[in-house]
């Protein structure tokens, strides 16, 4: 019984929100903002090419859009990344040469860095390097590309004015219904911006 009534309230909410919901006709014509001669050459002054292309240095696109405090997170994670390509790199190089001495005997070329490795370890320690190597590149590439992202975005939205009279109003209502006849309960919802 109890959710044969739960049932019931809901199809009535669902019944009172739908006459709720019905169009009415807009009291307030609206007229499209009026633009002058000085705020279309304020908005085309600021390109998003311009950031695009400048960012091609990691971080040209971010002094010309005037957020300069970006750049060392850019070079940070970068040259993070870029340490990463040669330590790993690096370690592969050495654990295939360590390889190649040791097949081919050459005892005076051996690594004393690998010196506690078996032989048949070196094949897989080469190639995990290789792999976090190549992880490496891989987060270089995005991060330059992220660079290339950032740029483009905050350059579209160089002049987007954020207001401190942002508000959402909600309050309940009642509308009169034009189909029924009866009042429709409801919330009215009001955007200030």
């Amino acid at each position: 019984m109890k959710y044969g009534l739960r049932l019931l309230f809901l199809f009535f909410c669902i019944i009172v929100l739908g006459f709720a919901t019905q169009a009415q006709n807009d009291s307030l014509p609206i007229s499209a903002p009026s633009v002058t001669k000085a705020d279309s050459v304020k908005v085309s002054n600021h390109s998003p090419t311009t950031a695009i292309l400048l960012s091609i240095i990691p971080g040209g696109g971010q002094i010309y859009n005037h957020k300069a405090w970006k750049i060392p997170i850019i070079y940070g994670l970068m040259g993070t990344s870029c340490y990463f390509i040669y330590y790993f790199g690096h370690r592969m190089v050495m654990a295939r040469n360590e390889f190649i001495n040791r097949r081919d005997g050459n005892i005076d070329q051996l690594n004393p860095f690998f010196k506690d490795d078996p032989d048949e370890n070196l094949i897989p320690l080469k190639n995990t390097y290789m792999r976090n190597m190549e992880l490496a590149i891989g987060a270089t590439v995005i991060l330059y590309t992220l660079n290339f992202i950032d740029a483009m975005v905050d350059a579209h939205l160089y002049y987007f004015d954020v207001s401190d009279d942002l508000s959402l109003l909600w309050s309940p209502t009642v509308m009169p219904t034009y189909a029924s006849g009866g009042p429709a309960f409801g919330i009215g919802l009001q955007l200030r911006w």
